[in-house]
């Protein structure tokens, strides 16, 4: 009858044992596989306007509006921002300081063609080119993206 017992407690140990390196291994499969699941990828905040000029410093306003509408996605994280601007999408450093978003278009020989101000709580929009001694005035609406 000892022996029954003894027996019985040995096959009951072991069979503990074997269960726990299963557990570990199932643990370390399963630990590893969601480790090799891709992440998902995260997109950085972005602000999208629809920007429509009214009126131009010196020369009065504007007799269509919507010639001069402007479309900006603005990266909020502070890094490039895109702006389409008659149909033609251009790149630009933003820069966001208080209240004001700053987007700088530079051409392919790092000069600066415009530079985009945008008022966060007016939400107004002036555009600066320096080459043409041109400035634009503005609204802006959110738009959807």
């Amino acid at each position: 009858m000892n022996k029954n017992i003894s027996k019985l407690i040995t096959n009951f140990n072991n069979l503990i044992n074997s269960n726990k390196k299963n557990k570990f291994r199932l643990n370390f499969i399963l630990l590893f596989g969601l480790l090799l699941l891709p992440l998902q990828k995260t997109r950085s905040e972005e602000l999208f306007l629809k920007c429509i000029g009214k009126f131009e410093i010196n020369r009065g306003a504007l007799i269509k509006p919507d010639w001069e509408t402007s479309y900006l996605k603005i990266n909020l994280n502070g890094l490039i921002s895109i702006i389409d601007d008659k149909g033609i999408a251009n790149e630009g450093r933003t820069l966001i300081r208080r209240n004001l978003y700053t987007i700088t278009h530079r051409g392919s020989r790092n000069i600066i063609k415009n530079i985009y101000k945008v008022n966060r709580t007016h939400l107004t929009y002036t555009v600066e080119s320096p080459h043409r001694n041109r400035t634009l005035i503005g609204t802006c609406h959110k738009g959807r993206g």
